[in-house]
């Protein structure tokens, strides 16, 4: 695990958003932010065209590794990168698509099987082809309703799948279902156009470029050799908010004084200034974790992080809107747009209170465990 906080570390993270700000920013900039307003006020997806775009610039493959066209940087260098495209683009979905869609990749590449790699994961990498997870159900995995069972040496498929991220424009779907004869869950990969997968558009409050839709799957059969064995971005969005926020007020004046003047108005922008330096703090501890051994099944630092960030984002997100007065409620400025960014963003892991009690299960677990006398 990397030492953060060292002179080293600070540098190599700076290091990293400029080689971000060189190669993407233009990007960005010119091709992405244009049409981001648009895209949220009609709740348009991201076009596929620049998804495309931003793998042939090599985003989509940057934590991929090399034998997929990818380039084979490590986490902690793809969660800088990704923070620093978050804080460049005016539309949120980008950053979140990508990085589902690199996990996904990442996932079908630890399977080993090399049908998996050249088929999904090299497409994936090179932003041809979009593949999100289909697990949510709101419910404990192992209740699931989306169920599997094996037929005449494949597997059907029935089910539903009421929010995924990218269904709107995916070509085909990681989905997560209860196998009915053992109880295990399975993954699987089904492609959109496989006889019985049908996606219908969810309307969202917030991230609606990111195209959530509901997936149904009714009496989908798939060939065995699709069965996959084996098988965070709040911090960047307070960035760009507090970013926009402060230059917005240099201009407001009170009785003959700018409003960044004031003592309560300066202690609001420390508050914001706490809140998003302990976010980032968090989230680049948790990037560094992935240099050690993992439990697979739950990481309490990058929960703990997910939990810690939502919160804070939030926290920034009315001091902001506070700031602004009757501006901040209106859709002619980013605030109200970034509130409800946030607020999509602070579901995609499960509910605040579930991660609190995850958590304390975990801790209450180790302190049992360090306590216990040996027999």
């Amino acid at each position: 695990m990397i030492a953060l906080g060292s002179e080293h570390d600070t540098e190599r993270i700076a290091a990293l958003g400029a080689e971000a700000e060189r190669r993407f920013g233009g990007f960005i900039r010119e091709r992405v932010n244009p049409g981001a307003d648009d895209r949220d006020r009609m709740s348009e997806p991201l076009p596929r065209s620049l998804l495309g775009e931003a793998g042939r610039l090599g985003l989509l493959g940057f934590s991929l590794p090399p034998t997929i066209g990818g380039e084979g940087r490590d986490k902690f260098e793809w969660g800088i990168v990704l923070e620093e495209v978050s804080r460049l683009s005016r539309d949120t979905g980008l950053a979140s698509v990508i990085d589902v869609n690199a996990g996904v990749a990442e996932l079908l590449l630890g399977t080993g099987r090399p049908d998996l790699a050249e088929r999904y994961a090299a497409r994936m990498a090179a932003g041809l082809f979009i593949c999100p997870p289909a697990a949510y159900e709101s419910r404990d995995p192992f209740d699931y309703l989306t169920t599997a069972c094996e037929v005449n040496g494949g597997w059907r498929l029935d089910g539903t799948k009421p929010f995924v991220g990218g269904a709107v424009f995916a070509d085909a779907f990681l989905v997560y279902a209860k196998d009915k004869e053992s109880g295990d869950i399975l993954a699987f990969l089904v492609e959109r156009g496989d006889e019985g997968v049908c996606v219908h558009p969810v309307p969202t409050m917030g991230l609606r470029s990111m195209g959530f839709g509901s997936l149904s799957l009714d009496g989908v059969h798939l060939p065995a050799d699709r069965t996959v064995v084996g098988a965070d971005a709040l911090s960047t969005i307070m960035r760009a908010l507090f970013d926009a926020c402060l230059p917005a007020l240099e201009d407001r004046q009170r009785g003959g004084r700018g409003v960044l003047d004031f003592p309560n108005v300066q202690r609001t922008v420390g508050e914001m200034f706490v809140a998003l330096q302990a976010s980032q703090a968090i989230v680049h501890r948790a990037l560094a974790t992935t240099y050690g051994s993992r439990d697979e099944f739950f990481d309490p630092v990058s929960t703990a992080a997910k939990e810690f960030v939502a919160e804070q984002a939030i926290k920034v997100g009315l001091a902001a809107m506070n700031l602004h007065g009757g501006q901040g409620y209106m859709s002619q400025h980013p605030w109200e747009r970034y509130m409800r960014d946030a607020l999509g963003l602070i579901g995609g892991q499960g509910a605040q209170e579930l991660l609190l009690i995850q958590l304390g299960q975990h801790a209450t677990f180790e302190i049992k465990g360090r306590h216990r006398t040996p027999p």
